[in-house]
């Protein structure tokens, strides 16, 4: 339940007194600008002449006057840009120094105290997480955390699952088996791909139909998929909107 660190966050590598003070310690906003980009137009690598603040994303189409979104042009790169992102003008690699703006992650911040109160949830901290994890000779990601966070030991891990969309009973072309034109597909199969159905008490997705809808195909994550008869299967949900699937790695 810690706080993002927006600072962090755009510069993973800051530390020690330079963290504390920020980086415009002792600059004013355009002098900074002058000396990271060394005095030169940012655009076309002029120096030796008067240099002006820049958008890299203009503030009509979005940008902010934070510093990562600002350089130093020549008066005549600035006129001639106008408008234009930095991307649009020929400049992709000043594009990517424009930073995600954090509205995110102020959001987050404010808020992650209320959901923990309207969950009824427990709450714990990162250094707690880490602690957990390297007792049990874990590798950093998110499913490690979770599974030290949930008490995990010597459990057996379950496979992750992803987040998908899927849309149900699109129209679709199909050509004939016996060669006549392209048609719409109308009739459909009572299960199909990404169905959730239950099968000898486990639970499998669909791969898809055969033998004229009289079986079906369940994905099997650890082995080879099965055909079943298809009144073999109990219906769980239907695959269609989010849909929470078995990742393939």
């Amino acid at each position: 339940m810690a706080n993002f660190d927006a600072q962090k966050m755009q510069h993973p590598e800051i530390k020690g007194v330079e963290y504390q003070q920020g980086e415009l310690q002792g600059y004013e906003v355009k002098e900074y600008l002058l000396d990271k980009w060394k005095r030169r137009c940012a655009y076309c690598g002029k120096t030796g002449m008067p240099l002006q603040v820049e958008h890299i994303i203009p503030k009509s189409r979005g940008g902010t006057n934070r510093v990562s979104n600002l350089t130093i042009a020549c008066e005549k790169c600035n006129v001639k840009k106008g408008n234009q992102t930095a991307e649009e003008f020929g400049y992709p690699h000043l594009q990517q120094q424009a930073k995600k703006p954090l509205k995110a992650t102020a959001c987050l911040n404010n808020i992650r105290w209320k959901i923990v109160e309207q969950l009824g949830a427990e709450h714990t901290y990162g250094y707690v997480t880490k602690y957990e994890r390297n007792k049990l000779g874990l590798e950093k990601s998110h499913v490690n955390d979770a599974f030290a966070i949930a008490g995990g030991t010597n459990q057996e891990r379950c496979r992750p699952y992803e987040v998908i969309q899927v849309r149900r009973n699109n129209r679709s072309i199909q050509t004939n088996r016996k060669g006549f034109k392209p048609s719409i597909r109308k009739q459909r199969y009572q299960l199909q791909p990404h169905d959730l159905v239950k099968f000898e008490g486990r639970t499998y997705s669909v791969k898809g139909v055969h033998c004229y809808g009289k079986r079906v195909i369940l994905k099997n994550v650890k082995g080879k998929d099965k055909s079943v008869a298809i009144n073999k299967v109990e219906l769980i949900k239907y695959g269609k909107g989010l849909l929470f699937t078995f990742k393939n790695h």
